[in-house]
């Protein structure tokens, strides 16, 4: 498979998504705590929150039917095997996120695997209940693997490059969202530190991974 950039309209809504919090109803059980910077470039978004969009993305945003979409993930490292749930743009304008804690959703606009645009998953940190499904998402290390499965029975596997941790409101959206010249995958939930005040996390983290089977 092989990754094309994303046409220019696209590439333009892309870059005027701004990643939300997390949020919860009261502090959670167990913070995750801060994460440093690895090798790599790309960074964060969220995990139990929305990226806000001015509207609804063109279709030219999207990917041909033809390219099959990712149906599971596994992450061996982490014991996740987990189907995926499609995330698509609410009517408010934001990205929506999994309902249920355990889910791992797939960002429809941030493409499919090999298609133009990276592959981007997003998934909870925690909630008022304990550790979520993307908990220990920042205990990847460059050389972990990532498996995704698509719906034509395929399956690609991505090599972690790197993570990096990002305050929200400087998230680099069109660095994680945007074209790439390779094959990548990124996971995305919350991190750094809790502000109860708004329900939420401070920061992004992201793994990036590419691909290599």
């Amino acid at each position: 498979m092989t990754t094309r950039g994303l046409r220019p309209a696209a590439l333009a809504v892309v870059a005027a998504l701004a990643l939300g919090g997390c949020a919860a109803a009261t502090e959670p059980a167990a913070a995750p705590p801060t994460s440093t910077s690895t090798s790599v470039p790309p960074p964060p978004a969220p995990a139990t929150s929305a990226p806000e969009v001015p509207g609804a993305p063109p279709t030219s945003f999207l990917d041909p039917v033809t390219v099959p979409p990712p149906t599971a993930v596994s992450i061996p490292v982490l014991g996740v095997e987990q189907d995926l749930i499609g995330l698509g743009v609410a009517a408010d304008g934001t990205a929506e996120v999994p309902t249920d804690f355990d889910d791992v959703g797939w960002f429809t606009p941030g493409g499919r695997p090999g298609a133009r645009g990276p592959t981007v998953l997003m998934g909870h940190v925690d909630s008022t209940a304990g550790p979520a499904v993307f908990y220990d998402l920042r205990d990847l290390a460059p050389g972990d693997t990532v498996q995704l499965t698509v719906a034509d029975g395929s399956a690609a596997t991505y090599t972690v490059t790197g993570t990096e941790q990002v305050a929200k409101d400087t998230f680099p959206t069109a660095a994680v969202f945007g074209a790439t010249a390779d094959d990548v995958l990124r996971l995305i939930t919350c991190t750094g530190a809790f502000d109860a005040g708004a329900r939420s996390y401070t920061d992004n983290l992201v793994v990036t991974a590419v691909r290599s089977g």
